[in-house]
């Protein structure tokens, strides 16, 4: 059997800080550039797909707000520690969050996984009076044992493809209650 090595988090991957662009200037808001919060993503899909707001080009660069990239992963950091997803595409984000970047000694999908293994971890190392907080230096303490790149890829690829199923799932789940509900009404309304 293979040997696992050790790495601290930050070592696997850049931690990316976020931001919000000036509420009070409106050329900064309703672009076309996703902007995430919290309240986008933590449903327990892997992707996040729509964003409540959206900033400019002009909000992107006049703001500590970052680009996350595709296959990059948001993690909630203030408040509700913990909640995650990985981008499809690219998207800016607030300072309530972090990105996550994996570098080339791990598998992008295999470090969303195990990520997800380090959730109890990350919220038993937050802090905070009024909020439950993480900070880059509670991502510096996680130790990882991971294995080789290949047998990551091989491990990403069974549990990509069983949240494609459980996702697929869901998108039938939602048809089946449209149409239930258009027959309801049809039938009693």
């Amino acid at each position: 059997m293979e040997e696992w090595k050790e790495y601290k988090y930050t070592e696997l991957a850049s931690l990316i800080g976020g931001g919000t662009p000036k509420t009070s200037n409106p050329s900064y808001w309703g672009g076309n550039i996703p902007w995430l919060s919290v309240k986008d993503f933590g449903n327990g899909s892997k992707y996040v797909y729509q964003t409540e707001k959206s900033i400019t080009e002009e909000g992107l660069n006049s703001s500590s707000t970052k680009l996350l990239q595709k296959d990059d992963i948001i993690i909630s950091a203030r408040g509700t520690v913990g909640e995650m997803a990985m981008l499809p595409f690219p998207m800016s984000f607030n300072q309530s969050c972090f990105g996550i970047r994996g570098n080339s000694l791990v598998d992008k999908d295999f470090l969303y996984y195990y990520t997800r293994t380090k959730i109890n971890e990350l919220k038993g190392s937050s802090h905070g009076s009024v909020f439950d907080t993480i900070t880059r230096a509670t991502f510096e303490k996680i130790l990882c044992r991971i294995p080789s790149l290949p047998t990551q890829q091989k491990i990403a690829n069974i549990l990509s493809s069983l949240d494609d199923k459980i996702e697929l799932n869901h998108r039938i789940n939602d048809n089946l209650e449209q149409q239930a509900q258009a027959l309801y009404k049809e039938w009693f309304v």
